[in-house]
């Protein structure tokens, strides 16, 4: 592999899978995602964690369609994932915007990670919605939040009121990790 110069080596942090990225020291796309939650302890209840992976599959993204989205999300309120690459290349994560340089750089992928108070769940995704209008790009949404008591999963109806069709296929964590975070 060529050695890319900044801001083009920021291509080699969001694409290749076996480049380490300097912000979180994480390979892959430097993101531990939401899987390990029964571990970290990120989505607590009446929280919905949403992951945008923006660019998969195969077309890839262009940082400027991935500013049109997180600016949308953020002027709802979302709270961005402070240990995630996208996060860190943010100029000002309050308002979503990406850092200049590398607006016009294009990456296989880059998921945008946020969390949101179940409340504010619909208004996320319908800005969600009316940004991915705006974009020459495409994306995978997924969600996770905790389970009610009574098995029930509080983000479910949230996404059908906001005009969001569900997949059958999830990902179900049993809580089997070592908490590194109580609920208090």
């Amino acid at each position: 592999m060529l050695e890319l110069e900044w801001p083009r080596e920021v291509r080699a942090f969001f694409s290749n899978p076996l480049t380490m990225h300097p912000s979180t020291k994480l390979e892959g796309r430097g993101t531990e995602e939401m899987k390990t939650n029964d571990v970290t302890g990120r989505f607590p209840k009446g929280v919905a964690g949403i992951g945008i992976e923006m660019g998969r599959p195969g077309v890839g993204t262009s940082f400027r369609d991935l500013q049109t989205v997180a600016m949308a999300l953020a002027s709802v309120g979302v709270e961005f994932e402070p240990a995630n690459p996208t996060t860190a290349i943010m100029a000002d994560p309050a308002t979503g915007k990406i850092k200049a340089e590398i607006l016009d750089e294009k990456v296989l992928s880059a998921i945008i990670e946020f969390t949101v108070d179940n409340h504010k769940l619909k208004d996320a995704l319908v800005a969600l919605r009316d940004a991915s209008a705006k974009i020459d790009s495409v994306f995978s949404l997924c969600s996770i939040s905790l389970v009610d008591t009574d098995g029930g999963i509080p983000t479910v109806a949230i996404a059908r009121e906001a005009g969001f069709e569900l997949r059958p296929n999830t990902k179900t964590n049993v809580g089997l990790g070592r908490p590194l975070k109580l609920e208090v």
